[in-house]
């Protein structure tokens, strides 16, 4: 008997061996699965396309902040039927933040709000095709940072302590939320609560607009 033990011991540990060798490769496939979707995934999001342009449906006007009780001053401007647009986001179901090509880097501001159903399809472009209506998405914005190649919209964010009162500001701004979407503008000349909180070292501090009646991050060089 002795003998016997001694010979099937080894053969016993061998065959255990063998018989999870295809567990442990099953193991091996699913994690090389996952990191192949995970890379797929975020090489997808490097190649979004940040900023869709779509022809304007009828006559545009753009408003330079989001509409609602409080805002005062709040200017527009008109995106005439047939011209370019850029899409962005939607805020809800009857407003969207849009960017007037016409206008970018030349004359403030060039984002603001306008009512969706003047918006219509996607036209030619290199990246995306032609023939899209815009998103149903609410608050999310395309992103090449998300695996999705979508983020939220940080559109209404908390109150935070203010530490001073009415700064100045002292050339056009936009306003933004964490990830960097516009949420609103800031002329010359307005004056703006100042809080503790910034990001980005500092570039970007959290205030609130009054005239806006919104919080959010402006760069610090405006104030």
């Amino acid at each position: 008997m002795r003998r016997v033990f001694a010979v099937q011991a080894p053969v016993t540990v061998a065959l255990a061996a063998v018989l999870c060798l295809p567990v442990a490769a099953d193991a091996a496939a699913r994690g090389a699965g996952a990191d192949r979707t995970a890379h797929a995934g975020t090489a997808a999001a490097a190649r979004t396309k940040l900023f869709v342009v779509y022809g304007a449906r009828g006559a545009c006007t753009v408003h330079f902040n989001y509409p609602r009780p409080g805002v005062v001053a709040n200017g527009t401007f008109t995106i005439p039927a047939g011209r370019h647009l850029i899409w962005r986001y939607n805020v809800d179901s009857d407003w969207a933040l849009v960017s007037d090509p016409s206008r970018a880097d030349r004359t403030f501001p060039w984002w603001g709000f306008t009512r969706r159903d003047c918006i219509g399809r996607s036209v030619k472009q290199k990246g995306y095709p032609a023939g899209v209506p815009v998103p149903r998405r609410i608050q999310e914005g395309r992103s090449n940072v998300s695996p999705t190649g979508w983020r939220a919209v940080g559109f209404a964010l908390p109150a935070a302590p203010i530490v001073e009162r009415r700064r100045k500001v002292t050339r056009n701004a936009t306003l933004r939320d964490e990830a960097n979407f516009v949420i609103g503008n800031v002329p010359a000349g307005w004056h703006v609560h100042l809080t503790r909180t910034s990001r980005s070292n500092g570039h970007w501090v959290y205030v609130f607009v009054p005239n806006a009646q919104r919080w959010g991050y402006m760069e610090r060089t405006a104030l």
